[in-house]
């Protein structure tokens, strides 16, 4: 017996569920990494859509109804002079509504949703300041990217 070589069945069973947790955490690992991809890739996309929508309504003339601010809650909202919407600060001239009932303008381009909202003469007088919120579910949670340009009349 003591010339014999080889593993105990207890070092056999300590080695295999060393390897075991081993390939568990790297199979977790490989599960947050598809995940993580899987997000960049949607977050690339929604930036595309976006960037697309910006090109249009940089392309429309400064009048065009697509650059309307239709429920005026971004027109004439700071009469003082001061950058700061006189309706509350957090209202920001209406910039922030990403409802299909409260926003300016929306559409819907696949699984994304744009939303943009316009206030006329901010933050300066003759310029439209134009905020882009492109909307997306992603594994049950809402996602959002949002953009702002501002367009001068020219």
């Amino acid at each position: 017996m003591k010339n014999e070589n080889g593993f105990t069945l207890l070092e056999v069973l300590i080695a295999t569920l060393i390897f075991v947790f081993g390939i568990l955490v790297v199979g977790n690992m490989q599960i947050t990494s598809i995940q993580g991809n899987s997000f960049a890739n949607s977050l690339t996309e929604a930036s595309t859509v976006a960037q697309d929508q910006i090109e249009t309504l940089l392309n429309s003339s400064y009048s065009s109804t697509a650059l309307s601010d239709t429920d005026s809650d971004g027109t004439n909202q700071d009469t003082d002079g001061d950058g700061i919407d006189d309706q509350g600060t957090d209202r920001q001239f209406g910039l922030n509504d990403n409802t299909t009932l409260t926003a300016d303008h929306y559409t819907v381009n696949g699984r994304y949703t744009i939303y943009w909202n316009v206030a006329v003469d901010h933050p300066v007088s003759g310029t439209k300041t134009i905020r882009l919120i492109v909307t997306w579910n992603e594994r049950g949670n809402q996602k959002q990217v949002v953009f702002d340009i501002v367009k001068p009349n020219v």
